[in-house]
């Protein structure tokens, strides 16, 4: 692959990884809504479990998501080290990209399934809100 190839391919990737960040908005939204209609309509314990598993599955999402972009991001950085490594003069930008990550071939294939740490505290404080709003009453009222 050249430069301008991994270059494309991750703009490309980040364009795909931003469709599916709208779409955990979405997703968002739609669990907070459904947890406060069944609050509102006092669900009964079936109803609150059909809403856990559907905002644990939007979390799960998110996570899926996340790691997506770090994976794109550091695949990038990888590819440019490797190329660079292969004796290939790259730009100063692709350069900077490298220094920016941190991540070089010698590291090894990134993992694809961990995000970065913002986004994990993210995806457990989403996940502890799905959870209490469902089951805990959050009110300050008895």
């Amino acid at each position: 692959m050249s430069e301008l190839e991994i270059l494309n391919n991750t703009q490309l990737s980040l364009i795909a990884n931003g469709i599916y960040l709208l779409t955990f908005t979405g997703l968002i939204f739609i669990t907070f809504r459904a947890i406060r209609y069944q609050r509102e309509k006092n669900a009964n314990t079936f109803g609150k479990i059909l809403v856990t598993i559907f905002g644990l599955c939007t979390v799960f999402y998110g996570y899926t998501v996340f790691s997506f972009l770090r994976n794109i991001q550091l695949s990038q950085s990888y590819r440019l080290s490797a190329l660079k490594e292969s004796g290939m003069e790259i730009s100063p930008w692709a350069d900077t990209i490298i220094d920016f990550m941190g991540y070089t071939s010698s590291d090894g294939l990134p993992i694809p399934n961990t995000p970065e740490p913002a986004a994990i505290l993210f995806i457990i404080t989403f996940a502890i809100m799905v959870i209490a709003g469902v089951w805990i009453n959050l009110s300050k009222s008895n």
